[in-house]
């Protein structure tokens, strides 16, 4: 009796914590009026990035908001951060984002990319490279990093990508641009996936014993 309870405690704690290894935390801040960040995209700045510091485990998803402008394509790049500039090779490339024209969310979801935590990244909104860009595109600015202590960054590439240039971001009067990224924790080791499967074999096998 008292292994059946340590195996059928083993298991139930093993199965918690694989659950929570797979909890997502989303991390947003409020879009404020005051803070809009104008203009995104041909002829202007090429590209608009917001820093973040990786809590860890796995980026799902990362979005921004358009507000208003010409529709147009445009992508969105994660980047390792030196410091001053985005260093390559990309991290992740979307496939081209369609904007419509006015108050848009862009992003991409099943990002499904691991980072480090407590390394510097940027998600920047781009249109590089892109065929039949956006242009004049105002996007939603925020007072508030929204937890992940980031930061708003520019450049103006002239079109070209800015992972190929050794040019340093610059900042503006607005701290951060308004985004809501979603992280899930790590995957399980698997060595925490054998303790799983350890206790329930040994469970299904005092179950076994029991019927006998």
């Amino acid at each position: 009796m008292k292994l059946h309870r340590i195996a059928t405690s083993m298991t139930i704690a093993t199965a918690f914590l694989c659950g929570a290894a797979h909890a997502d935390t989303t991390y947003t801040n409020t879009a404020d009026a005051s803070s809009n960040i104008r203009y995104m995209g041909s002829p202007d700045t090429t590209s608009y990035g917001e820093l973040f510091t990786a809590p860890g485990g796995v980026l799902k998803s990362f979005t921004f908001q358009a507000l208003s402008g010409n529709s147009g394509n445009v992508d969105l790049t994660i980047a390792a951060w030196d410091g001053s500039k985005a260093v390559g090779p990309a991290l992740y490339t979307s496939a081209p984002i369609s904007y419509t024209g006015g108050s848009q969310y862009l992003g991409a979801n099943g990002i499904n990319l691991a980072l480090t935590a407590g390394t510097s990244y940027v998600a920047y909104l781009t249109v590089a490279g892109v065929s039949s860009p956006m242009a004049n595109v105002a996007i939603a600015g925020s007072s508030s990093n929204g937890g992940l202590g980031g930061g708003f960054r520019y450049l103006n590439s002239n079109d070209v990508d800015p992972l190929t240039l050794n040019y340093a971001w610059n900042s503006w009067g607005v701290p951060a641009m308004a985004y809501t990224a979603t992280f899930a924790a790590a995957v399980p080791e698997p060595e925490t996936y054998g303790m799983l499967l350890a206790g329930l074999a040994l469970v299904g096998m005092l179950a076994r014993r029991k019927r006998a």
